[in-house]
């Protein structure tokens, strides 16, 4: 394995900072009418895997573990220890992430001050504990690890104040723990330093345009050899905390402030969260996610917090759970299906795939452990925030600008029926957009009075009822299939709290199969942009905005019928498969369903004799994963040939399962 230092910093310029003579020339927080780096070319974004990952799901009561607990109980340091050995042994083990000799940084998620463990606001920190213990033995002690993070502290102008977030959360505890007697490691406030910071330009592979793409890191992080993040699963503004948001930790309080928005002794240093009429969080913690350098995730999905970041009183979701992963991008896709969310909302989990940071693709992460159905909890969403739009669709191709502002008009004949080619007759090739606000004004260098449109596919996955959700400041015509789905005319303002950029839903019927979507609008008084998406037809705030699962959009026709389904369906197949084959102890079935329906799995001899059923119920279109212990009535099958049967109305399929001792 490479060392880390090299390869998190190839390809990035790194200048060493003595901070008093830091003078950073960044963009504030005042709007201006064109904003820089709001889009870039689809074309640019070329780093997405084809790569298969493994992520591991281990709930307190997993058959695989020696002490089992209910979901529902409160678990001791034993349970905690046994599901992070568990998860870690299931993604594949240590051997290709840690080494002897290895500098390892541990990046828990510690936000608030006087907050006991086990509450769900702070990760808990006997998974830090275990993390330690197992590193330690995996090395034979022969390893140096930093539990670091940006602690919150009184007085942050002061580098020598202490905060009691250490203290309260258990952390402090570790250091006198005879469990650890004799382990190397330490703890480190990156908020607490002035000194040793350097700066990190990522160029072409940054994404926040305000901050130059560049920012100030500690060292300590620099100078990993293996860099793991440690994250609490919870709901957040950003949609959810977990692998990746947590890097925003990073940013060392010394420069950014303990909150990230400045401080007294660097007035002008902060995170730009705002400029104009956006928000740069997702670039944000891509960027820091992109210099961290993530080697491996392990989430303390424990106790959970719905609505918000902080434990209130009524906000805690029990799961028990120990996610692990080495794609930190997989492991939020996972963690977000835990909370009956989609990944393809979360801004940041979507961009961090375009850049290279994981795979966002359910069909090429491989879940072991418990199937994530068996687990899921619909947790409340932050209403305030995205939770009530979802991520609207970020890529289009855009006409020219049509003078006027007849919106009646057609400004190509035959508009409802357009089916434009990227880069022909005028329209753009895909653009991109860092935000569900598409930023029509900035792409068209300021005009007014003028028309355009704006144009992609989407694949639906089943014929159901979805809510158009749409924003906009003027005019706008969607098109859908030929037909007019929505119009709006007249002026408005969008919501102001910038992620919550719906002004109104309509109810529309979907087709199964590829859709064509065309989006007319009016630029007339001078803020020209519009947001779209197609989400679930849930009402209750609490839960609305998920964008319809399995919906994807894309600019380039794919072909086949509105009622014609994926390839992957065809001949009353399903995909199916198990792994590992073959198989010791335990094996994972995979099935993927093209709709929601009836299923049931069975395991059988050559014989035909039945062994025992997986599942037997009504289950949702998509990915499932369902375990097999290799045994009958508690007993373990003796070595040979078995058949997984898979049946439901319209679909049927069968696999021959190797069992070995």
């Amino acid at each position: 394995m490479r060392k880390r230092k090299g390869k998190k910093l190839a390809g990035f310029a790194i200048v060493i900072l003595a901070l008093g003579a830091i003078c950073w020339d960044m963009v504030t927080s005042v709007s201006t009418a064109i904003e820089e780096g709001t889009y870039r070319m689809e074309s640019e974004f070329d780093a997405i895997t084809a790569a298969t990952t493994k992520v591991a799901v281990v709930p307190s009561d997993y058959a695989g573990l020696a002490n089992k607990r209910s979901r529902t109980d409160t678990l001791g340091y034993e349970h905690i220890e046994d599901m992070v050995r568990k998860a870690i042994e299931l993604q594949g083990g240590l051997d290709n992430v840690v080494q002897k000799g290895d500098k390892v940084m541990l990046k828990p998620n510690i936000v608030e001050k006087d907050t006991p463990y086990g509450l769900g606001t702070n990760t808990d920190y006997r998974v830090v504990k275990a993390l330690i213990r197992i590193i330690a033995e995996h090395t034979g002690n022969d390893v140096e690890i930093i539990v670091a993070e940006g602690i919150p502290r009184y007085d942050y102008d002061d580098p020598t104040s202490t905060h009691s977030s250490w203290e309260a959360s258990g952390y402090r505890t570790l250091l006198a723990d005879d469990d650890l007697t004799g382990i190397n490691f330490y703890l480190f406030n990156l908020n607490q330093t002035y000194d040793d910071l350097e700066k990190v330009d990522l160029g072409t592979k940054g994404t926040a345009a305000p901050h130059g793409y560049s920012y100030r890191i500690h060292k300590k992080e620099l100078e990993a050899d293996v860099y793991i993040t440690v994250p609490v699963l919870k709901i957040h503004d950003t949609g959810i905390t977990c692998a990746l948001k947590n890097q925003i930790g990073t940013a060392p309080g010394a420069y950014y402030g303990y909150n990230k928005m400045g401080t007294t002794v660097s007035a002008y240093s902060r995170l730009v969260h705002d400029v104009g009429h956006r928000r740069w969080t997702t670039e944000e913690i891509v960027d820091l996610s992109t210099i961290a350098g993530i080697d491996f995730v392990v989430v303390d999905a424990i106790m959970c917090l719905e609505t918000n970041k902080t434990y209130n009183g009524s906000n805690q979701v029990r799961f028990n759970t120990i996610i692990a992963g080495v794609d930190p991008v997989a492991v939020d896709n996972v963690c977000t299906r835990l909370f009956c969310m989609n990944p393809d909302d979360i801004a940041h989990i979507t961009l961090a795939e375009k850049i290279g940071l994981g795979t966002n693709d359910p069909e090429k992460i491989e879940v072991y452990g418990a199937p994530i159905d068996e687990i899921r909890k619909k947790v409340r969403q932050n209403t305030s925030e995205n939770g009530l739009f979802g991520q609207g669709n970020r890529t289009w191709v855009l006409s020219g600008t049509f003078s006027g502002t007849d919106m009646s008009a057609e400004q190509i004949s035959g508009e409802a029926d357009l089916e434009p080619v990227a880069g022909e007759n005028g329209f753009s090739q895909p653009v991109y957009f860092f935000d569900d606000r598409i930023d029509l004004l900035s792409y068209y260098s300021g005009a007014s009075s003028i028309i355009t449109y704006a144009f992609t596919y989407f694949y639906a996955p089943r014929n159901e009822q979805a809510l158009l959700s749409v924003g906009s400041d003027e005019s706008m015509i969607v098109y859908i299939n030929g037909e007019k789905a929505y119009e709006y005319s007249g002026t408005r303002s969008y919501n102001e709290d910038k992620y919550n950029i719906e002004n109104d839903s309509k109810t529309i019927n979907l087709k199964a199969g590829e859709n064509k979507l065309l989006v007319k609008t009016l630029n007339k008084y001078g803020d020209y942009s519009f947001a779209l998406n197609i989400c679930e037809t849930e009402t209750d705030p609490n839960y609305k905005g998920n964008r319809i699962d399995g919906l994807k959009f894309y600019t380039a026709k794919k072909g086949g019928s509105s009622t014609t389904l994926p390839e992957n369906y065809s001949d009353n197949k399903l995909i199916f498969e198990n792994y590992p084959n073959p198989v010791v102890s335990e094996a994972t079935i995979r099935f993927e369903l093209p709709e929601t329906c009836n299923t049931t799995v069975d395991i059988y001899d050559t014989g035909g004799r039945h062994i025992m059923n997986l599942t037997d119920k009504n289950l949702r279109s998509g990915i499932h994963y369902l375990p097999w212990s290799v045994s009958m009535n508690g007993q373990r099958l003796p070595s040979g040939i078995y058949i997984c049967a898979i049946r439901s109305a319209h679909y049927t399929n069968s696999i021959r399962i190797s069992v070995t001792e």
